[in-house]
């Protein structure tokens, strides 16, 4: 095999490698856009990429939003969330932003093709899907 060749089939397959999000079966099951409803129709409050990216957002509507970027996966019964607080983006009031997690780790409680329930705390919480 010429040297050329050999060099393209190997970042083909570097490139195959990298593209893999590794998420778990059960993750690959909640991918997708999130709404609270009861915050806002218009912004989700989660977005769970297949390539295991995701935003989160904080709403308060009318005063403060606020977005920050990260990774996700299920691991056992969690969805778990490692976020970046370099990547804080927002629109209002600043200064009622608080410290930002870099790890938040919630039960999945139940899934279906239009919601989301996550535990925290002992209270459960419903999130619309669309996709």
């Amino acid at each position: 095999m010429k040297p050329s060749i050999r060099l393209t089939s190997a970042l083909a397959a570097l490139t195959l490698m990298c593209g893999c999000s590794n998420l778990s079966k059960e993750a690959k099951e909640i991918v997708g856009t999130y709404y609270n409803t009861e915050l806002s129709q218009t912004e989700p409050v989660m977005e769970l990429h297949k390539n295991a990216s995701c935003i989160i957002r904080a709403i308060k509507p009318g005063v403060l939003t606020y977005s920050v970027e990260g990774k996700w996966n299920v691991e056992n019964d969690s969805l778990i969330i490692d976020l970046d607080p370099a990547s804080l983006t927002f629109e209002g009031d600043s200064t009622l932003i608080a410290n930002i997690p870099t790890r938040v780790a919630q039960k999945v409680v139940g899934h279906n093709d239009f919601s989301l329930q996550l535990e925290t705390g002992g209270i459960t919480y419903l999130y619309q899907r669309r996709n």
